[in-house]
């Protein structure tokens, strides 16, 4: 079951509305380290597991506080990993439209998509640790644009590997779908061992994935 939400007719919610139209720096500044807390509950419990109590305790405070910024653990999970999964959804589907060739446009989505897993650390990892089917099922806007982005992200790659396909560039007897899933599991897999201090950054990894897609491992005789 999702953990209740504060009222928004309650004192608190009508406190935490004025807050957020006012938005000054000491309430930025605290909502940061909110949501710095709850990525690191969620990253250690899981997001079914963990609770705003966890995030609170994290914080040092209690849950009035934290309520006091969001109004559910739902909104928090989502103001973590929004900004992350729209920017690569504008990346895919900016791909999709470009006149490149469709191999020059899925190699610029492997690599923006590796790349992203450094830009938005660890927040990016959060949303792929989570399985969005267990994740709330109860309809709420949260929700649904998580599941909305996810499957035009999905569209976006399944269009440039049909375009491969079709223009002859992508060999004949290569299912587009597997190709999708193939992109997605190796370059998603990534949130289970990148750390941004590791050995090779985003882009270098991205680079590693293109040419191994492009070129295979076997070594030619």
């Amino acid at each position: 079951m999702p953990e209740p939400a504060a009222d928004e007719s309650s004192g608190i919610g009508r406190r935490r509305a004025l807050a957020r139209r006012e938005r000054n720096a000491s309430w930025l500044e605290r909502r940061e380290q909110i949501l710095a807390a709850a990525a690191d509950a969620f990253r250690a419990k899981g997001y079914q597991a963990a609770s705003i109590s966890d995030i609170a305790t994290r914080l040092g405070s209690d849950r009035a506080n934290v309520y006091y910024y969001f109004a559910s653990k739902e909104e928090i999970f989502l103001a973590l990993v929004r900004q992350a999964v729209e920017s690569n959804v504008a990346d895919v589907e900016a791909a999709a439209e470009a006149t490149g060739s469709p191999t020059d446009r899925m190699l610029r989505v492997i690599e923006a998509l590796a790349a992203s897993y450094e830009q938005h650390y660890p927040y990016l990892h959060l949303y792929v640790q989570e399985d969005m089917r267990r994740l709330s099922d109860d309809g709420s806007e949260a929700e649904k644009h998580l599941r909305d982005c996810s499957r035009r992200y999905d569209d976006a790659l399944l269009k440039i590997a049909r375009e491969g396909v079709r223009s002859g560039e992508f060999r004949p007897d290569v299912d587009p779908q597997m190709l999708k899933f193939a992109v997605l599991g190796a370059v998603n897999w990534t949130h289970r061992w990148f750390t941004p201090d590791g050995p090779m950054t985003g882009a270098q990894i991205g680079r590693a994935f293109s040419d191994i897609f492009l070129r295979g491992f076997i070594r030619e005789k």
